[in-house]
């Protein structure tokens, strides 16, 4: 009975060993460490939309942050995770997809969607509570230098 119940145990913590690994992501190297300024316009249907305005994103350790998104006037998002959905080369140049979301104390989702071509980002992203859409903008533009 012992025999068997310390085999459960090592079997039980292989698994968990095993499923450990298979969910940690390797992290990114594409846009780890890249920060990029944007414009990013208001798209609601809304009869008042917001000016557009400046925002900073900043990829680190499969992290995204932003700048404005964080604070309270804007929804304080808070950092989220992104991940490279697609890779593609147009001519010589790659072009990398990635997603990403943030989430607010109040239960807010932030979902970015875009694409890295060289130093331009584009892309959209889609404010949402409860799969119900708040906000969207679409945003453009260029790597912050160092």
């Amino acid at each position: 009975m012992r025999v068997v119940r310390v085999f459960s145990v090592v079997v039980l913590m292989s698994i968990l060993a095993v499923s450990a690994q298979a969910q940690k992501r390797p992290k990114d190297k594409l846009l780890d460490r890249a920060k990029f300024v944007v414009t990013m316009s208001d798209q609601s249907d809304k009869k008042k939309t917001q000016e557009p305005f400046e925002e900073e994103l900043s990829f680190r350790n499969n992290r995204m942050s932003t700048r404005q998104m964080r604070t309270p006037d804007r929804g304080s998002f808070q950092m989220g995770d992104y991940a490279i959905s697609k890779v593609e080369k147009i001519m010589d140049d790659a072009v990398y997809h990635f997603q990403a979301i943030n989430r607010s104390p109040k239960g807010i989702s932030l979902k970015w969607e875009g694409k890295v071509m060289g130093s331009r980002i584009e892309g959209k992203a889609t404010v949402s509570k409860k799969g119900k859409i708040k906000e969207e903008y679409i945003f453009s533009g260029e790597k912050k230098e160092k």
